[in-house]
């Protein structure tokens, strides 16, 4: 199979998104499933694992870079127990971007060999059609996402609509994805609560995209330990750590002045880090702690950073938020959970509700600037920071939950697919716009949403 198109791509982007066979499944839709299986960057000598699907048959095919001449050739070769593939692709820059040339070369073993002559004009009409699509790929002009009937009449019975939030809603939706081609390498991303769960899932793959990351996180021992295995899986060097307890103002300050100090642009910024609180706590500073920790801190560091965020040419901010908040609505005078009896819970999920609002009001605010703002649900992940403060629920929903790179998917995809970085203030669930309200009850209105930005800058001047 011989197969060739022009792309209006620079042409390390397209070689670096190609020749990662880790992402094959995105474009080639006879791969079930790949992943890359050797620590480092992708290079000569890097393997893949990739499962071939041939009608209900499933194959699992070893694949490894044989030949590399960056950004211009590489060779990958895959073995199965039934054939040896040679996939040779090669990229000629030109005024307009490149040019892409891709061979394939198949040799069928033992009954296959015996059976290809009769499947031939398939195996060559579907390879086609797989460069074809990889074509549309590369082209990276999909639509905004958008709801359809059935999910959101889902979202409105609530029951189907947080049954979505289960490994199961992940895998339905995982299969109307678009590919996500667009290069964030060397982008600078800020990632909150790095060093597990979320937060490290996300790290991780930032860093394979070849970003430029900064890790906030709360203990430098493990902060370092996390850097260097993300590197030493990926190959990206470039991790840098900062040191913060972003339940303490003072700390996010003194934070956010580093940044300032050092002047890069912020392209990135994922409002990760947080914790349920199953009791009351106060800081040292006096504040609840999870007001401080979950509203308070990503408002006052978002703020202060958003100088940095404007000096890039496509700034996204993620805020990391939760399903509980579709229970609650926003209380402008209990922001610190002192009235009544005190539920981590309730508090976790007023807190996400107010960090929302927030989202949305800097959407409309900073739109001129080139910022965009999104707020993301991870749906039910396993994470550390679920098994601790949520035992129960975690025992009971165990086989349902998502594994923390299934919770940071939609993270990742906010951060560099195209077709987000065309819309603003909106949450998310596996690709997917969600309402942010469920029940009218929850709605607050525009008096309390002046009120919450009122009250949140209050609290920061307390600690100028």
């Amino acid at each position: 199979m011989h197969e060739q198109f022009h792309c209006e791509r620079n042409i390390s982007d397209v070689f670096d998104y190609v020749v990662d066979f880790s992402r094959i499944q995105e474009w080639d839709h006879t791969i079930k499933h790949s992943s890359k299986v050797t620590d480092g960057p992708i290079q000569l000598g890097t393997k893949f694992d990739v499962i071939f699907a041939m009608g209900p048959r499933r194959i699992p095919i070893a694949y490894e870079i044989t030949e590399w001449d960056y950004p211009n050739r590489a060779v990958l070769t895959g073995v199965s127990d039934n054939f040896t593939a040679i996939d040779t692709v090669t990229l000629t820059a030109n005024e307009s971007g490149c040019h892409l040339d891709w061979d394939a070369k198949i040799d069928f073993r033992g009954l296959a060999a015996k059976v290809v002559p009769f499947m031939e004009s398939k195996i060559v009409s579907g390879g086609a059609q797989t460069i074809r699509d990889l074509e549309v790929a590369l082209a990276d002009d999909f639509p905004v996402p958008s709801l359809g009937t059935f999910s959101k009449l889902a979202d409105k019975l609530i029951l189907p609509g947080v049954l979505s939030f289960s490994k199961a809603g992940y895998a339905a939706h995982k299969g109307n994805w678009k590919p996500v081609t667009a290069s964030i390498k060397g982008k600078h991303a800020i990632v909150t609560g790095a060093t597990s769960g979320l937060g490290l899932a996300t790290a991780k793959s930032l860093a394979h995209l070849g970003a430029h990351l900064t890790l906030v996180a709360r203990d430098a021992d493990k902060a370092n330990a996390v850097a260097r295995s993300i590197t030493e899986q990926t190959g990206n060097a470039n991790i840098k750590i900062e040191i913060a307890d972003l339940a303490l103002i003072a700390d996010v300050k003194q934070l956010a002045a580093r940044l300032l100090n050092k002047a890069s642009a912020i392209d990135i910024l994922v409002n990760n880090a947080g914790a349920l609180f199953n009791d009351r706590q106060v800081t040292s500073e006096g504040l609840e702690q999870s007001f401080a920790l979950l509203l308070l801190a990503p408002t006052i560091l978002t703020e202060k950073l958003q100088p940095l965020l404007a000096k890039s040419d496509d700034a996204r901010i993620i805020n990391v938020v939760s399903g509980g908040m579709y229970a609650t609505r926003i209380s402008v005078s209990n922001l610190e959970s002192t009235k009544g009896e005190y539920r981590g819970t309730d508090a976790y999920a007023r807190a996400k509700r107010g960090l929302v609002i927030k989202g949305e009001q800097w959407a409309e605010q900073w739109a001129g600037d080139g910022i965009t703002v999104h707020h993301m649900h991870p749906g039910w992940a396993q994470t550390p920071g679920v098994e601790s403060s949520l035992p129960g629920f975690t025992k009971a929903t165990r086989r349902i939950l998502r594994t923390p790179d299934e919770g940071a998917d939609t993270i990742v995809w906010l951060a560099q697919a195209t077709e987000a970085g065309k819309t603003s203030g909106r949450l998310w669930l596996d690709r997917l716009p969600h309402s942010t309200h469920l029940l009218n009850k929850t709605r607050e209105t525009d008096a309390q949403r002046i009120a919450l930005a009122e009250a949140l800058a209050q609290y920061a001047a307390r600690f100028d």
